[in-house]
């Protein structure tokens, strides 16, 4: 089941600098080739810090999200350096 995703106001703008797409981002998160959990960390919603990766051609994107039950918060992204 997708994750439900909540106020991408910020990830938008860092996607335009980085160069993905809001829609990449979401796909990252809800069918991930890799998931990280950061070191036990909470976020402003009260919910997990976790990274997320997927490959998209010859690049692998991360994303940075918190995770609480079925919501989720983009909070940034970035291509993976190769």
């Amino acid at each position: 089941m997708p994750y439900e995703i909540h106020d991408t106001s910020h990830v938008e703008k860092r996607a335009r600098e980085r160069g993905f797409t809001v829609e990449q981002a979401t796909l990252t998160v809800n069918s991930p080739d890799r998931i990280l959990k950061t070191p036990p960390r909470r976020g402003n919603q009260g919910g997990m810090l976790w990274l997320f990766f997927r490959a998209f051609e010859d690049r692998i994107l991360v994303v940075v999200a918190e995770i609480k039950l079925n919501d989720c918060w983009i909070i940034t992204g970035y291509w993976e350096p190769v």
